[in-house]
């Protein structure tokens, strides 16, 4: 196990936000604890790769709406909130019945966009395989492709925003939590490394306020988060090739902008304590 014992820290005003060189053991514990909120990376991503990755987007005719899912009267409900994919996300599987066509089709989609992203990033590794590895050397248990449902999921799917639709997001705080049917997690992060960001807005807002717990998500009836959980919004604005780590049981949302692209390439990473953590998206 390595630690980049160099590694010094930029902090926010706040000081919940900090910026570093390189991920270490110490600052991956204070993200953990909700020391700190959010971790930076600047230039993580190498810049060939993001462009060559934010060619084939601009290429692609295929990108699908990412929804996010709400619980309804004991239901899943998916919500539109401006962000694109390309990809499948295993929130589409939310809901369904196991051995589904859902599910047949992200198992499937998992290990096809494995082998085209890793096609495109070549010689280099796609930016959230190089993500694993470093988690591999800095933690004890290290990091591994999520599998729980006996197979390998996928883990960095592109999320793309336009101008068009990306105030939708502004508007609708909300937070991400893996349902205890598939995996019963004492944190989930994510992280998204930005290929392309836009030359003003697009902020990612975060609020310093607890993670939420499973059974509190569960009780939000259209994504309506307490009005007394959203008084502390702290912004982040993203640049390019830069890695960004979060709590995703925080709420957060992404601010509109008027021009440009916004892209990034993101997975969730899922953790418990004496487990890797656990990568999917």
């Amino acid at each position: 196990m390595m630690d980049h014992a160099a590694t010094k820290p930029t902090t926010s005003k706040s000081a919940k936000i900090i910026e570093l060189e390189y991920l270490d053991t110490s600052s991956l514990k204070q993200l953990i604890s909700g020391e700190v909120l959010a971790i930076r990376i600047p230039e993580f991503a190498n810049a060939k790769t993001s462009e060559r990755l934010n060619q084939i987007i601009g290429e692609a005719d295929t990108l699908e709406q990412y929804s996010h899912e709400t619980y309804e009267d004991g239901h899943v409900v998916q919500h539109f909130y401006g962000v694109h994919r390309w990809g499948t996300p295993f929130n589409s599987t939310y809901g369904k019945a196991a051995g589904s066509d859902a599910q047949a089709k992200y198992y499937a989609d998992a290990a096809h966009m494995r082998g085209v992203i890793d096609s495109i990033c070549a010689p280099e590794k796609p930016p959230i395989q190089h993500l694993m590895e470093q988690l591999q050397e800095i933690w004890p248990q290290g990091a591994v492709t999520a599998a729980f449902q006996g197979q390998p999921m996928f883990c960095g799917i592109i999320r793309a925003m336009f101008p068009e639709t990306a105030h939708l997001s502004e508007t609708v705080p909300h937070v991400d939590c893996l349902p205890l049917s598939i995996a019963e997690l004492e944190h989930q992060f994510s992280a998204n490394i930005y290929l392309e960001t836009p030359p003003s807005g697009g902020e990612l807002i975060i609020w310093d306020t607890e993670a939420f717990a499973y059974d509190e998500v569960k009780r939000f009836e259209g994504a309506q988060l307490p009005e007394d959980r959203l008084q502390k919004p702290l912004r982040i604005q993203p640049r390019n090739n830069e890695l960004v780590i979060i709590n995703t049981r925080r709420p957060h949302a992404i601010c509109g902008f008027e021009s440009g692209k916004r892209i990034s390439m993101q997975s969730f990473i899922g953790y418990t304590p004496g487990e890797p953590f656990y990568f999917w998206c």
